[in-house]
């Protein structure tokens, strides 16, 4: 692959800046499938401003095989139990576990059951809690999270760094007729992890990849994780 490709559709020598920060979504949207490739038989579907905790990536995509466990109708104790489990993979106990999360030992039973009814747990008469391999969050999707904007790169830069907590790759896509990338531009996102996309009328160019790697597993990454796997119909398959 070229230092910074560049994905071209019907590319004008005359194109101008744009105008609004929507009008560069449709260009990034087209080139998803040519810049994350799925491998054969994997599964995209691409979210638009979903909102995940405390932020709202513009666009959210993501790329997994076979099924997605279903997580919607959670509550926050159950997220926060199944997460912490997708690390320590299970706990002797449910008073254990309270202990851990430091959630009380109410708020934890009633948890417990609702992801032993979802079949995301296993509970042994001992009270071991296990969890079951296909909940592993970690380890179901490949998240991608771009934020856009017109020129404005430091504050999306701040609120793509943010989406690394949840997304395995962050990119800002930023007009490249109204931002000038200096050195020092380049060195800030190289050393954030962030990604960068360049866009002049419907020519993408990926000056800096994101540095790729899979977050520790959260409530923030399993609530963006339920998103995909409540969302209907796989688009960009």
């Amino acid at each position: 692959m070229a230092l910074n490709p560049i994905y071209d559709c019907d590319v004008s020598d005359k194109a101008t800046p744009y105008r609004f920060e929507r009008e560069m979504v449709a260009p990034i949207v087209s080139h998803l499938p040519s810049i994350f490739e799925a491998l054969k038989g994997q599964r995209t579907l691409l979210l638009r401003e979903q909102a995940i905790g405390a932020v709202v990536p513009d666009l959210l995509f993501g790329i997994w095989s076979g099924d997605l466990p279903r997580c919607s109708g959670l509550n926050l104790v159950s997220r926060q139990i199944l997460a912490w489990l997708c690390v320590q993979k299970k706990a002797d106990s449910a008073e254990l576990l309270s202990e851990h999360l430091f959630i009380s030992e109410k708020a934890t039973y009633a948890a417990v059951s609702a992801l032993e009814r979802l079949g995301a747990i296993s509970k042994r008469t001992s009270g071991e809690v296990e969890l079951r391999p296909e909940f592993n969050i970690s380890e179901s999707i490949y998240l991608v999270a771009i934020e856009v904007k017109l020129k404005r790169w430091r504050e999306a830069l701040l609120q793509a760094m943010q989406y690394r907590s949840f997304a395995d790759e962050a990119y800002v896509a930023v007009d490249a007729r109204q931002v000038r990338i200096t050195a020092d531009v380049r060195a800030m996102f190289v050393s954030s992890g962030v990604g960068l996309f360049l866009q002049s009328g419907r020519s993408i160019e990926k000056m800096i990849d994101a540095q790729a790697r899979t977050p520790q597993p959260s409530v923030e990454r399993l609530f963006a994780l339920s998103k995909f796997a409540t969302s209907g119909l796989y688009c960009l398959a």
